[in-house]
């Protein structure tokens, strides 16, 4: 067995190339083959994360929840990072949290929730689609985090004055207020996610009898190119992926 901290066979790593990179899994005898070069993967076996392949054109990191993430096999639009850092801390999710998911899509939110819910909490996701469900099983199963998650078809059904929160990214969720409304603990927060302006409209008036809105945000990142006297944004904005609604059940 190896050290901790060093790259066995199976594992993952992030290769990175200046500003490019790409998650791989180490076999032996594998090659990994780029428009750059051509790289042995056994040669990973036994490094430290963070090593530099003898080329020098790539270094072998220890991969990030994101950089799985980012990777997931998908048929789905994603939760992007930038609004799912915001929506786990907006909802209080901390380990031991019981979250309700409505829309598991190829499971990157649940992923998230779930990584912070561990190891005696659970996140129940829904979804209409058993094709997407499986997916996302097989996603957070890779990354070890499928024994944190209820994956259900989805049903009115859901218990009641259960949850600590909960997260919604589905086509009509003015159609679910009740639902949600019902499994939330008194007070708890829920967030909604919507991609446009008429949906949220028609969000807020649908809630107002059942949740106070705390807060509506649209996210953006902007990155900078760093170098000596030349310092400036960089020309790609991370910009709209989603509209966000924040509230808290009322009682």
């Amino acid at each position: 067995m190896l050290e901790e901290g060093k790259i066995a066979e199976g594992d993952y790593v992030l290769l990175v190339h200046k500003n490019k990179s790409w998650l791989v899994k180490v076999k032996k005898d594998k090659k990994f083959q780029t428009h750059i070069s051509s790289l042995d993967l056994s040669e990973l076996i036994g490094k430290e994360y963070g090593y530099k392949t003898k080329d020098g054109l790539y270094y072998a990191f220890k991969p990030t929840l994101i950089d799985h993430v980012m990777n997931f096999k998908r048929e789905t639009q994603i939760v992007y990072p930038k609004d799912a850092a915001y929506t786990i801390l907006k909802l209080n999710i901390k380990p031991g949290s019981f979250v309700l998911e409505l829309g598991t899509g190829s499971g990157a939110m649940t992923a998230y929730i779930a990584n912070f819910v561990r190891p005696n909490g659970k996140v129940h996701t829904f979804d209409v689609n058993e094709h997407y469900i499986k997916i996302a099983k097989e996603n957070l199963a890779n990354i070890g985090l499928a024994e944190f998650v209820e994956f259900k078809t989805f049903t009115p059904e859901i218990k009641e004055n259960y949850y600590d929160a909960a997260f919604v990214d589905l086509g009509d969720p003015w159609k679910l207020v009740e639902i949600v409304w019902k499994a939330l603990k008194p007070g708890s927060v829920a967030a909604f996610l919507l991609p446009t302006y008429n949906q949220l409209e028609k969000l807020y008036s649908s809630m107002e009898k059942r949740f106070f809105p705390e807060e509506t945000v649209e996210i953006f990142i902007r990155r900078l190119q760093v170098a000596e006297n030349r310092t400036r944004p960089q020309n790609f904005v991370v910009g709209h992926t989603a509209f966000l609604i924040y509230c808290r059940k009322i009682v």
